[in-house]
């Protein structure tokens, strides 16, 4: 029987990428896509996929993006199996993802033969991650440590919708947090990042892959 597969990415360049390095595995069927949250729960309600490969920052739709989605088809889609594949490469963040119980997590670039084994080992009750994630997770010879480690997921996801032109106020609406809150974390993340304005505050997310709804 067919692996079904549901790919989501706001980036219909990127949908069409991940169907064409897939289209050779004759036990794998794309049942369907889709650009946003809302339109992503209706399809997995509609065609109930074996294994959904799903953008982590994709800001447009009801469900939000990043770990509130992920959190909410967990919740509600608890057979699912979920390969996240992103272009954030930063470690608190991927950690954060794999403690939230995903099945995979491909860094955007990946191998079609990862992205394929990626399927198949969700389908075996496995969890897989590209060498570029690992990569990533590991300490390198020479590599510098890690600067964000101090620093909260909440604290980081904060700063990751505010410098992808998210308001105060509207980062509060979307997380369900009090505006207040909202302020206080962005404040305490740059405090203990060592960043002193806003200039230094989008260097600083552009390093470590925080910018852009990929």
């Amino acid at each position: 029987m067919k692996t079904r597969l549901v790919i989501a990415d706001d980036h219909p360049m990127v949908i069409l990428g991940v169907m064409a390095a897939l289209a050779d595995d004759p036990n794998i069927e794309v049942c369907g896509t889709a650009t946003s949250s809302t339109d992503l729960v209706v399809l997995l309600q509609q065609q109930k996929p074996d294994v959904l490969i799903c953008d982590f920052q994709m800001p447009d739709g009801k469900y939000g993006d990043g770990m509130n989605l992920i959190s909410h088809l967990k919740r509600h889609f608890p057979e699912l199996r979920i390969i996240i594949l992103t272009m954030m490469t930063n470690p608190p963040i991927l950690n954060e993802i794999l403690k939230a119980g995903v099945e995979g997590l491909l860094l955007k670039g990946c191998s079609a033969d990862e992205m394929r084994a990626a399927v198949r080992s969700a389908c075996g009750g496995h969890y897989y991650l590209s060498k570029t994630t690992l990569a990533q997770l590991n300490m390198r010879p020479g590599a510098e440590p890690n600067t964000t480690a101090h620093v909260s997921v909440k604290e980081l996801e904060v700063l990751r919708l505010y410098v992808n032109g998210l308001s105060v106020s509207e980062i509060a609406k979307k997380l369900c947090r009090s505006i207040k809150t909202i302020s206080s974390q962005k404040q305490s993340a740059q405090r203990k990042l060592g960043i002193n304005n806003e200039k230094e505050l989008y260097e600083y997310a552009q390093s470590q892959g925080l910018t852009g709804s990929h």
